[in-house]
């Protein structure tokens, strides 16, 4: 049997996740990435692994069960690192509306088995001692199973693994075109360079749409490029700040995870209806001020908040807000994999992706997100995601 030959175009979390699933599996895999490995998406974001609040059923279902497989890959990792802290996270809402979803939503995850209980204040004080505790409104919930993640760590992991089993990479690699033919696809390559196999599978996130579209395809994404609360965020990096915390921490003012080596990631949601990707703010200006502020109003005595830098996460996202994964050729040998919430679902994704490709089986997991559903269309044929909500990330 001829050894099947596979390229990922994509070097983010869901590229490299499937490169690794395939790789295991003896298939030939060649990953193409434009910059280097984790420069898209994979590397602005809050990395929050978590299926709290995901819907319909399905896409819930798929976030709890990647949570699942990233608790296993990390149980086999050979060595000390660690990428998945399985910290749990603790949350609160402001005011009787936001309580009243918060409680709504708490009631329907519990219904499902999604492990949430509530605490008391004194309990959360327990845990993150440096929190004001005129911050905290309302009942706090506890979701225990919950993590945060390292994406850096993370990415080396899959590549590793995907390296000791004959993945090779190309970066600094960009891609022109794609053809397909009956028994074959090709990538051409913008130096003039060719590669041809089995099978490509596109995993640009956001970026899908330049390869769909030389082959005369387009997938209704959400436009990142622009202003929008739903596809852009900021993400603010603290120096090592002395804050007493070793939790995902999601209030009403600030949401603050640990970021490693004492550093703090922050996310301010009500924020991102400024965030413009075309003009990134500073470490000085209104926004590092807002930050700030909002810092201080969250914990006492913990130091003067020092921002090292904001970036604004660009999401990859479909527009009806699901994962978009499968075929898109009469020849069945182009197949995108392009999704929201890619650091959780990552490992899940790969696996099945990676299970569809070698063994010609559709997965009844991934029925709900075949890509048919956004081709020819534009994210204005959808009806608006709604604005986001902490857990819809």
């Amino acid at each position: 049997m001829t050894t099947q030959k596979i390229a990922i175009v994509g070097g983010g979390v869901i590229g490299l996740a499937v490169a690794r699933a395939l790789a295991l599996q003896g298939v030939q895999v060649t990953i193409f990435e434009q910059q280097h490995i984790g420069a898209g998406t994979s590397s602005t974001t809050f990395a929050w692994v978590n299926s709290n609040g995901k819907q319909p059923l399905s896409y819930h279902q798929l976030n709890a069960l990647a949570m699942e497989e990233h608790t296993r890959l990390q149980l086999s990792q050979t060595n000390g690192l660690r990428w998945l802290e399985t910290c749990g996270t603790w949350e609160w809402a402001s005011e009787g509306e936001a309580q009243q979803r918060l409680l709504q939503r708490v009631t329907s995850l519990q219904s499902l088995g999604y492990p949430a209980h509530e605490v008391t204040p004194d309990a959360l004080q327990r845990e993150v001692p440096d929190l004001r505790s005129q911050a905290v409104s309302g009942s706090v919930w506890h979701f225990p199973t919950e993590s945060v993640l390292h994406p850096a760590l993370y990415l080396s992991r899959l590549w590793s693994e995907a390296r000791a089993n004959g993945a090779v990479l190309h970066q600094q690699h960009a891609i022109e075109r794609l053809s397909e033919q009956a028994d074959a696809v090709t990538l051409h390559l913008v130096n003039g360079e060719q590669w041809q196999g089995d099978h490509v599978v596109i995993a640009t996130g956001r970026w899908a749409n330049q390869l769909l579209n030389t082959l005369n395809l387009d997938l209704a994404l959400l436009d990142t490029s622009k202003p929008n609360a739903v596809a852009c965020s900021f993400l603010a990096r603290t120096a090592p700040q002395p804050l007493s915390l070793a939790t995902n921490l999601i209030s009403p003012q600030l949401n603050v995870r640990p970021d490693g080596g004492g550093r703090l990631l922050l996310q301010a949601l009500a924020l991102d209806d400024l965030a413009d990707p075309a003009a990134p703010p500073s470490c000085h200006g209104d926004i590092a001020q807002a930050f700030r502020d909002r810092y201080h109003a969250l914990f006492a005595d913990a130091g003067e908040l020092q921002i090292e830098n904001i970036v604004i996460g660009q999401r990859a996202r479909p527009a009806d807000g699901l994962p978009a994964i499968g075929y898109v050729t009469p020849h069945q040998r182009v197949y995108v994999a392009v999704t929201h919430s890619g650091i959780t679902l990552s490992p899940l994704i790969g696996k099945l992706v990676a299970q569809e490709l070698v063994q010609d089986q559709a997965s009844e997991l991934l029925a709900d997100f075949r890509p048919q559903r956004l081709l020819g269309k534009n994210a204005s044929d959808f009806a608006p995601i709604k604005r986001n909500f902490p857990a819809a990330q």
